[in-house]
């Protein structure tokens, strides 16, 4: 899509093929059978671009709570925050009264200031991007908060504002760069806009290697959506409030550095086991969260805790130990099957085995069902087999299944 064929979308006659697009209920496998009917009543271009925006508005559901009002391209999209990640965000700039948003895509993290508000000074490259933007906060009814500018972020001039959020693109086609320095544009080149000490923040790749994180003087945020890590955020100047703080969604639920914690031993297997949340492991926090549930972990180098008692914890999934034996594929077969286990979620944790391999040469039948952690134990590849203790849900009660020889 270009900006004119956008201009003729917000038409009246391009309003319409969006109704009649989504009428036709599009799917990506049939894209081309809507493309048929659709072009029978306005031109091929709009009634392309109509699917498309149908299509994406879709997608853009998991993220946007008004995605159907909304107008995005493929590559804003992916790239985008759900909001539930930018609200969190915004949080934090709730005491400036004006703020950048640099890099500004479809506008989402531009709702996100203006809903806890904050005004704000918008700016792309991209003359689409901010067509899409704008419609898309006057969709959430904040056109009063937001001005927008086109502007390269490495040499236009900014208006005056107290406070940043840039997101810079991480990808280039099917690229995705973890390399700072990669992005478009260069996150160095962008921070060296501002004084130092300005209130900054910067939406980065949460698979950034641990020594770029130290090229700057800044606390790193790793954010994760129901289990699933989506980014880390860098937070400048007095944004900052630790060094590495995890951070789990919904809740929010967080976790910071103490800078005090140092990691027990590795121990056997115990009692429970519990497979931290992937923001904690990126955050460099498992030895804060072993002290938390006054567990260690299983060996060096596996993100797996154990202890004696479980832990209520929205930072990792808590698992009540039925057995655990040196893995032996048969031995393990005969234990399930005598237990009439016909089903099981394989959970593997720092060892190399095919998981798919080893689900298919298990040949289960019967009704129940059982967790399998694959994982080291103080240098032994080990299988655990043990029952999920559900977040909120008291751990007492649950019986021992029997021992496996």
């Amino acid at each position: 899509m270009d900006l004119p064929l956008f201009h003729t979308l917000l038409s009246p006659n391009g309003q319409a093929a969006l109704v009649a697009a989504a009428a036709l209920g599009p799917t990506e496998a049939g894209f081309l059978a809507c493309f048929e009917k659709l072009r029978k009543h306005c031109p091929p271009d709009l009634a392309k671009v109509a699917i498309e925006t149908v299509l994406l508005r879709e997608r853009g559901r998991v993220k946007f709570s008004l995605a159907s009002r909304m107008y995005f391209t493929r590559e804003v999209l992916e790239q985008a925050s759900g909001e539930v990640v930018s609200r969190h965000r915004a949080g934090r700039f709730r005491a400036f009264a004006r703020v950048h948003d640099l890099c500004c895509g479809a506008g989402a993290d531009s709702i996100s200031l203006a809903t806890v508000g904050c005004q704000v000074e918008a700016c792309d490259r991209d003359p689409l991007r901010l067509a899409m933007a704008s419609e898309n906060v006057a969709a959430h009814g904040l056109a009063d908060r937001v001005r927008f500018a086109s502007a390269d972020v490495l040499s236009s001039v900014f208006p005056d504002a107290e406070a940043g959020f840039v997101d810079p693109s991480r990808r280039d086609g099917d690229r995705r760069f973890l390399d700072p320095d990669r992005y478009d544009p260069p996150l160095g080149r962008v921070l060296d806009r501002f004084p130092p000490g300005f209130p900054l923040a910067a939406k980065i790749a949460p698979g950034v290697a641990r020594s770029d994180l130290g090229r700057w003087d800044a606390e790193a945020e790793f954010i994760s959506v129901d289990g699933e890590l989506k980014e880390c955020v860098l937070w400048f100047g007095p944004l900052r409030t630790t060094t590495r703080r995890a951070t789990v969604l919904p809740g929010p639920h967080t976790l910071a550095d103490s800078g005090s914690v140092s990691d027990p031993p590795p121990s056997d297997i115990r009692e429970f086991v519990f497979d931290p949340n992937s923001s904690v492991i990126r955050a460099d926090l498992l030895g804060l969260l072993s002290a938390q549930f006054c567990a260690a972990q299983v060996d060096h180098g596996v993100a797996v805790l154990t202890g004696p008692q479980p832990a209520d914890s929205p930072f990792a999934a808590c698992y009540r130990v039925v057995d655990t034996v040196p893995f032996h594929l048969g031995k393990l077969r005969d234990y399930l099957r005598e237990h009439r286990v016909g089903r099981v979620t394989v959970l593997k944790r720092g060892v190399d085995l095919d998981v798919n391999a080893i689900t298919r040469s298990l040949k289960l039948d019967g009704p129940n069902h059982q967790h399998l952690i694959l994982t080291r134990s103080v240098g032994r590849t080990v299988a655990v087999v043990a029952e999920r203790v559900r977040y909120g849900e008291s751990p007492g009660g649950f019986p021992r299944a029997g021992t496996l020889g």
